[in-house]
């Protein structure tokens, strides 16, 4: 079985009702968020699918929107779409 969730799927496993679950969990992983780089790369290319043209994208302000971007969703894909 695979569960898959947020942050706080973790601090669940902590309660005593979740112990029993929590005992049989065999690994764990984390995924980080985007570095800034592979941001830059991947904005552009989603706009492009949705259909922006070059010209419309940020609005000649592209590096200070990517990097604001990037702080505001911690490099999370979920939150850089919001």
């Amino acid at each position: 079985m695979l569960l898959a969730g947020q942050n706080l799927l973790i601090d669940k496993f902590q309660y005593h009702t979740s112990r029993p679950l929590a005992s049989r969990v065999a690994g764990r992983s984390h995924l980080e968020g985007l570095r800034l780089k592979d941001m830059e790369g991947y904005l552009p290319h989603h706009l492009e699918i949705s259909g922006s043209q070059e010209n419309q994208r940020f609005s000649g302000v592209r590096d200070e929107a990517v990097l604001a971007i990037h702080q505001g969703s911690g490099g999370l894909l979920r939150k850089a779409h919001s």
